[in-house]
């Protein structure tokens, strides 16, 4: 192949003389093993070394998460367990015209709220003693505001 190159000159190995153009520093393979057990030594010690710095970017992840964890267990164990008293409190800061209007915006009807309520013996018996205390005048009003409401809402 010939290429049109005017800068480039056709080499031939024939040509180049036959003298040697590196050559090798005295006493250099003598002193090679030497050399090379040295380096050898070297890459055996260890790399990695501990800094101030790498404690600290591996430490301070930790820490962190010790102070979190300590933190919510600390608040978990610190607030109250929900007790009875607790729920009745509760209950009592909130209105019964609240409770009402909340109870009418749900699609829970009576017999769902049957289901929930577990009543013990004593309960049903305080519940019928109070009704029995009521005088006919109070059952009439009683009566009476059962029946507006109703109508109301037809």
């Amino acid at each position: 192949m010939e290429t049109n190159n005017p800068h480039k000159k056709s080499f031939k190995l024939e040509d180049t003389s036959k003298r040697e153009t590196f050559s090798v520093p005295d006493g250099y393979f003598d002193s090679l093993p030497t050399i090379i057990q040295a380096k050898a030594i070297e890459s055996t010690k260890p790399s990695f070394v501990f800094s101030k710095g790498l404690v600290l970017k591996l430490a301070l992840p930790a820490l962190l998460l010790v102070f979190i964890v300590g933190y919510v267990g600390y608040k978990f164990q610190q607030s109250s367990p929900i007790t009875d008293n607790n729920i009745e409190l509760m209950l009592a800061e909130i209105s019964t015209e609240e409770m009402v209007e909340y109870l009418d915006q749900t699609d829970l009807s009576s017999e769902d709220f049957l289901e929930l309520v577990s009543f013990e013996g004593e309960q049903i018996d305080d519940f019928s003693v109070e009704l029995k205390n009521i005088s006919d005048e109070e059952l009439e009003i009683l009566i009476g505001d059962f029946n507006l409401q109703k109508l109301e809402n037809i």
